[in-house]
């Protein structure tokens, strides 16, 4: 009885509160883009977890698992369908080269300080450290456009071109951290049990790879014909679910999954337009629920935990100060750019909180929960520093 109502209860509130947030409310500007990245949503989760009204706790999130799990695979479907080909072709080379060299110089920072650190102010068993530095390495990595959203390149005609490049390559950095989900989610075997033989880590790297390949080949067999509108979202609702419970059962990230299935069907089917706005349909409830689910994961803050959020929160902010540097250097031939564009990097979006989730799918107990609950302070401040450090970032004018 307790899931049914804790069901119902959650959708009410998602549904509620849909029609309430991500709305340009007026209000000063750093609590306008807290207030739309739905934050809100995580502290009525941790309210309703088990440390507070207890009714969401471990038992029902496990019990309600095969929907948490589809949320991941939307997700992952949503994010896989920005990778089109042909739309990426039309996007100068240095504007990848970017966001490559700035996300995966955040994560080597992040990763290296979470391996060396962690295991001396934290508990995180040892078993585990090489995957927790890997997730909070993709974590990592990639940017929010909230805050660039807010900015409009007409406020700021002599940041047009600073601004064009923190778009381009906040939209494009959450790679880094998909991939990089994917490759700890492959190698988990191999990572945590030294005892097994190369056979064996050959298998559990396979098996996922060839499962996700047969899944794609099925479902661009169902899209050949063009197909009713009802058929269409009968075939993708049904595509999310069997990917994301394949998954589950192959102990795989049906967030990776789905990613490689959105880019596959963006790619190679005539239907992807259709697709597409089926999927963001729902992005923002989704977007809520999962939050939800999130905060019921949260830990009381040890200590230790804030330690090492503010150590996170330092080995990112040194990541993206670097890159950002890098990418300066890189793109001055053409126009000179401030020296700190990291500023402008800071903010995380939503992508984090899905791989965190995935995480503590993938990897459960108390361990996902407290690296879940580090990441998320470091995230919560870094939504009220990133205005800041943008505006800083905006003044004067470009060389």
């Amino acid at each position: 009885m307790k899931i049914f109502f804790a069901f119902i209860i959650t959708i009410f509130l998602v549904l509620g509160g849909y029609h309430l947030t991500f709305r340009r409310l007026k209000m000063p500007l750093f609590a306008r883009g807290f207030y739309l990245t739905g934050i809100e949503f995580l502290f009525l989760g941790l309210l309703l977890g088990p440390h507070f009204l207890n009714i969401i706790n471990n038992e029902t999130v496990e019990e309600l698992a095969p929907l948490t799990i589809l949320l991941l695979g939307w997700i992952g479907l949503l994010f896989g369908f920005q990778f089109e080909i042909p739309k990426l072709k039309r996007i100068s080379g240095k504007f990848f080269t970017a966001a490559a060299v700035e996300s995966v110089l955040t994560f080597g920072m992040v990763f290296t300080g979470t391996m060396y650190v962690l295991p001396v102010i934290g508990t995180i068993p040892d078993g585990i450290i090489t995957t927790t530095a890997l997730i909070m390495g993709a974590a990592a990595a990639s940017t929010a456009q909230t805050g660039l959203a807010l900015r409009k390149p007409d406020s700021f005609p002599e940041h047009r071109k600073t601004l064009k490049l923190l778009r381009y390559i906040s939209s494009i950095d959450g790679l880094t951290g998909i991939l990089i989900l994917g490759f700890t989610f492959l190698s988990r075997d191999s990572i945590s049990n030294y005892s097994l033989t190369i056979s064996e880590r050959i298998a559990g790297f396979l098996i996922p790879i060839f499962a996700c390949t047969g899944f794609m080949i099925l479902y661009l067999l169902f899209l050949i014909r063009r197909k009713q509108e009802s058929e269409l979202s009968l075939v993708v609702i049904g595509m999310a679910i069997f990917t994301s419970g394949a998954a589950m059962i192959l102990n795989f990230s049906p967030l990776f999954a789905n990613f490689l299935l959105g880019v596959c069907i963006v790619n190679l089917t005539r239907d992807k337009e259709r697709i597409f706005n089926l999927l963001v349909s729902v992005e923002k409830p989704v977007y809520l629920l999962l939050l939800i689910f999130l905060g019921c994961m949260l830990q009381p803050p040890e200590p230790w935990m804030l330690l090492a959020a503010a150590l996170f929160f330092l080995f990112r902010t040194m990541g993206k100060m670097s890159g950002g540097y890098i990418v300066t250097c890189l793109q001055k031939k053409e126009t000179r750019l401030k020296p700190y564009l990291g500023y402008g990097l800071l903010e995380q979006g939503g992508l984090p909180f899905a791989i965190l989730y995935d995480f503590y799918q993938g990897f459960p107990g108390k361990t996902a929960g407290q690296i879940i609950s580090i990441v998320i302070i470091s995230i919560i401040f870094n939504d009220f520093i990133s205005p800041i450090m943008l505006n800083r970032l905006l003044k004067g004018r470009e060389s």
